[in-house]
């Protein structure tokens, strides 16, 4: 068979795909794997966000579209949203749009303000759907590596000054970040931000993991600074809600801007679910009650996880500032997607390897601790010593 020609034959499948694909053929075998590849939060959504999908059910007869940012008045309930937990004041509902997740929130950011050839400047390790929707809309990634420094991964702002260039269209931050749970500090993120508006670029923030940063580290929106014009912010209601599939995110920037991406969205999918857009609506009625608990679950989570790590002889890993994972080094001379596919056969558990998230993720491997309870993460403890044993 001939290879590929179109635009998505530069784009190679991350190795997270064969590590699942094992898992399955494990599973149809019989075998009892646990997941810490996937990085949700495993609770169920807030009952005021069923409720609202259930009212909206029982109450349309007509089961339409919605217009393409989304329905007016679930996206004045977000403009609220922005205001009161991410201190974005003077929003208005014309900047907002509903999407398909944050995933699509950024192809559409993407695509509206780049040309191809455009450089984009990112984080690494980084999140590999992000660099798969640059290659796509013909951008050329420039990654510039985070290094770690006192437990933590830290962005070297000198470094992202060294990498603009007269191409550079774009900057990408993402904070809580994934694959790392690092969250960058005030002071970096106006320091990014004014870089940006020195360098007249976008600053594209990624705020997927926002709720779900750990006390007593604060999560920063630049888009609450007020320094640049050109910022603008994605965000997901998947992680923080227990509503991935639902498919909802958000994408905020500014108006002109926003009009833009209308063009993308009408084209790929014309508006967000209707009845996610309910779920969303009903959900940020719980924000403070149902974001404390997640939190709650994900300490004591993340607790258990970090003590099976310090354990291991395999294993070292770093605590994270939020989110559902953490990244953790392998020691040891096996590659990453080696090590995640012999932790598969061997102990039944499942991870994502860190060359999933590009060249600076190669040596580690990714292990979410949100979906899985204590108790199952302590028994993926319990298999990891035991086979560690075995290995004398």
């Amino acid at each position: 068979m001939a290879s590929w020609e179109g635009r998505t034959s530069r784009i190679t499948r991350p190795p997270i795909a064969e590590i699942n694909r094992m898992a399955g053929e494990l599973e149809a075998r019989g075998e009892q794997l646990i997941n810490l590849g996937q990085a949700v939060l495993g609770l169920p959504p807030p009952k005021s966000a069923l409720m609202a999908v259930r009212k909206y059910l029982d109450e349309t007869s007509v089961c339409g579209y919605s217009p393409d940012p989304g329905l007016p008045h679930i996206l004045d309930k977000l403009v609220q949203f922005l205001d009161e937990w991410k201190g974005i004041s003077g929003a208005a509902r014309e900047q907002l749009l509903l999407t398909a997740g944050a995933n699509q929130a950024f192809v559409n950011a993407l695509l509206a303000i780049t040309q191809i050839g455009d450089e984009v400047i990112f984080f690494g390790p980084n999140y590999f759907d992000h660099v798969f929707a640059m290659e796509l809309a013909g951008c050329i990634p420039v990654e510039v590596e985070m290094r770690r420094s006192q437990g933590r991964y830290v962005a070297d702002i000198e470094e992202v000054r060294c990498r603009i260039s007269k191409r550079t269209r774009a900057l990408v931050l993402v904070s809580p970040g994934n694959p790392t749970g690092s969250l960058f500090p005030k002071e970096q993120v106006e320091e990014l931000t004014r870089l940006c508006k020195e360098h007249d670029i976008w600053l594209i923030s990624d705020e997927t993991y926002d709720l779900l940063t750990f006390p007593p580290h604060v999560h920063v929106s630049p888009a609450s600074l007020g320094i640049h014009d050109k910022v603008v912010v994605v965000g997901s209601f998947s992680k923080s809600f227990g509503l991935a599939g639902w498919r909802v995110g958000y994408l905020f920037g500014p108006l002109a801007m926003v009009e833009e991406t209308i063009k993308v969205q009408d084209t790929i999918v014309v508006c967000a679910s209707v009845p996610s857009q309910y779920a969303v609506l009903g959900a940020l009625e719980e924000t403070l009650s149902y974001r404390s608990k997640a939190l709650e679950a994900l300490e004591e989570r993340l607790e258990a996880l970090l003590a099976v790590v310090d354990a291991s002889t395999l294993l070292s890993g770093y605590r994270p500032d939020g989110g559902t994972f953490l990244l953790a080094d392998i020691l040891g001379p096996q590659s990453s997607v080696d090590f995640s596919k012999t932790l598969l056969k061997e102990c039944g558990i499942i991870t994502v390897p860190g060359s999933a998230f590009g060249q600076f993720g190669e040596g580690r491997v990714r292990l979410s601790f949100g979906n899985q309870s204590v108790e199952v993460i302590q028994e993926a403890g319990r298999r990891l010593a035991n086979w560690e044993r075995e290995l004398g």
